[in-house]
């Protein structure tokens, strides 16, 4: 757990000049500012990109997990953060974070994205060699990809993430 909050500490430097950087949906990369005080909702690994992703729910987002919600109220922010992977020195049969490759988030806002249930979305990647992240496509139609895939969980209000409760 130390090292997760160190890498999220870590990224939350590197994203330092970037938080003005805006998707074509209007949302700001700034709207997750402050996110290294939000709780993780859970931990994907994705195969075909070998690809560490760690979800973290705003305040609102978390509570609507606790309760059980059915729908997320407005306000609601989950991002995901991916990491590439590198084996663990002290541990070769663990991996771990290595690289930021990039930050998606999306956002409940009923009366802003009408077209998509209520959820905006953006992504920034991560360019290693400038240090820098770059928006991710040129138009809000681009976005529609998100969305497409989102729409397999329609029954969990567009969510592909189940909380993971500590006990």
């Amino acid at each position: 757990m130390k090292k997760f909050m160190l890498a999220l500490a870590l990224s939350s430097f590197a994203f330092a000049d970037d938080w003005d950087l805006e998707a074509p949906t209007g949302l700001k990369f700034g709207v997750i500012k402050g996110y290294e005080n939000w709780h993780v909702v859970a931990t994907h690994y994705r195969t075909d990109k070998n690809e560490l992703r760690y979800i973290i729910g705003n305040p609102i987002a978390v509570e609507a997990y606790r309760q059980g919600m059915k729908k997320f109220p407005d306000g609601s922010i989950l991002v995901k953060i991916g990491y590439s992977l590198k084996k663990n020195p002290a541990f070769p049969a663990s991996v771990e974070p290595d690289v930021i490759q990039r930050v998606e988030f999306m956002i409940k806002d009923s009366k802003r994205f009408k077209d998509t249930a209520g959820w905006g979305f953006a992504r920034f990647v991560y360019d290693a060699k400038t240090g820098k992240y770059k928006v991710f496509g040129k138009s809000a139609k681009d976005y529609m990809q998100c969305f497409s895939c989102h729409k397999a969980v329609e029954h969990k209000d567009y969510v592909f993430t189940d909380y993971v409760r500590r006990k």
